[in-house]
């Protein structure tokens, strides 16, 4: 067989899982434990401080993601310590916290997670498993435009808030019914298909949750894609070019770049900081690539939209 081909197979297989599989059909079932042991008062939901650091190993996200720990166990580092999530709790990560994890297995209970992450109209959802010693990579994924999106993200946002607004007597209270919510919006969009939209391939969908992961990450490349996906870089930038239409060298400039547009918008990160967070070394490079695209230097764009939000 062709090598091509055969890499093709082989990628097309690994991640190409049916939506009806026993793997989805984990997930689900997971999902629906977590939502009624949130319901009942009796999911604890660990919610780590926000910290303004940028630099340092590990990544973010500009939006508050969900780990719901269904086997062994996962230690999150954050910039001032370290968690351990165990089975059946779950963790609420805020907004902008760098963070990087390890896993392993409970005894005989191999690692297994779910990850909840939404933003506008997309929301993603997988199942993980160990991939290598100590890290956690995709088993199963699915990713959903729906308008429930918007409102499991809004739902994340209030309750990663209210763990940055201290102890009430209600908070917990409060937290678990947002994550509840959530939770349950999750399983409602995984269930809803339009038949009008196009189904996207899930390893496309892969390939664009290993971006977000990675944004931050200087060595960011076509070729470091390839090999978490088990092909040549030529292959894998010609599949996602004939799929999505765009180039993925394109696709990984702009989503930097809207990152960075969030950053100057929604924090008070440093130019250079943003930078950093958006992966470029030089500062420099950075402004310029941003003017290119945005049509002003960041720092004109922040105050840009200063004024927009102060008028609004």
């Amino acid at each position: 067989m062709d090598r091509r081909l055969e890499a093709s197979s082989c990628l097309q297989a690994s991640l190409d899982a049916p939506a009806n599989g026993p793997d989805a059909h984990a997930m689900r079932q997971h999902l629906g434990d977590f939502v009624q042991r949130a319901m009942a008062g009796q999911l604890r939901v660990h919610l780590p401080r926000s910290a303004q650091v940028t630099r340092g190993e590990g990544h973010f996200h500009i939006g508050p993601e969900l780990f719901l720990q269904t086997g062994g166990w996962t230690r999150f580092s954050f910039p001032y310590g370290q968690l351990t999530l165990g089975p059946g709790e779950a963790l609420l990560m805020p907004p902008q916290l760098l963070h990087h994890e390890q896993v392993g297995a409970d005894g005989p209970q191999p690692f297994a997670n779910l990850v909840v992450y939404a933003e506008a109209h997309a929301l993603t959802c997988h199942l993980a498993q160990e991939t290598q010693p100590s890290q956690p990579g995709i088993r199963h994924l699915e990713m959903r435009q729906h308008p429930q999106a918007r409102r499991i993200h809004d739902w994340l946002s209030d309750a990663a808030q209210l763990g940055q607004d201290g102890d009430t007597a209600w908070g917990p209270t409060q937290v678990q019914a947002l994550v509840a919510a959530a939770t349950a919006g999750v399983l409602l969009a995984l269930d809803t298909v339009d038949p009008q939209a196009a189904p996207e391939s899930t390893w496309i969908t892969r390939v664009r949750v290993l971006v977000q992961n990675q944004l931050g990450d200087q060595d960011l490349s076509v070729r470091g894609l390839a090999q978490q996906c088990g092909c040549t870089a030529d292959y894998l930038s010609h599949l996602f070019r004939q799929q999505t239409q765009e180039a993925l060298v394109a696709y990984i400039n702009r989503m930097r770049m809207a990152r960075a547009a969030r950053l100057l918008t929604e924090s008070a990160l440093a130019i250079k900081e943003v930078a950093w967070a958006c992966g470029f070394a030089n500062p420099s490079y950075f402004i310029h690539t941003f003017r290119a695209q945005h049509g002003q230097t960041p720092k004109a764009y922040r105050q840009t939209r200063a004024v927009v939000k102060s008028a609004a």
